[in-house]
């Protein structure tokens, strides 16, 4: 795992709540990349969001699914062997949305990056 970004960051948050959301984004980077892949975390900070990006080269999601990943129960048509139920990303992006932020989700050539903004 590879963690860059500014050295000190502030904003209003629930500790709990938002590791359980960044918690997600890492859980699935780690789930569907393959082994021994880098996974990149970057902080940055603007005059206003600061945003916290999960990075990865795992299976990716088509075109089309940028915004279907974060429904409830949904499950990407590439995740086949992964248990789970599909509330991950739904679940994180509940959180943040409680915290006055937002999130996106970009493919990649090669894997997924899904960004979390939170007002400064």
């Amino acid at each position: 795992m590879e963690v860059t970004g500014a050295e000190e960051t502030k904003v209003w948050h629930d500790g709990n709540w938002l590791g359980e959301a960044v918690y997600n984004l890492l859980d699935n980077s780690v789930k569907y990349a393959p082994e021994h892949s880098k996974i990149r975390v970057v902080v940055r900070q603007d005059e206003m969001y600061t945003r916290i990006v999960v990075s990865d080269d795992g299976i990716g999601i088509p075109e089309g699914e940028e915004n279907r990943i974060f429904q409830r129960f949904y499950r990407g048509s590439r995740v086949t062997g992964e248990p789970g139920f599909g509330l991950g990303l739904y679940i994180s992006r509940e959180i943040v949305t409680l915290h006055g932020g937002f999130m996106k989700a970009k493919r990649k050539e090669q894997g997924l990056e899904v960004a979390i903004f939170l007002p400064v």
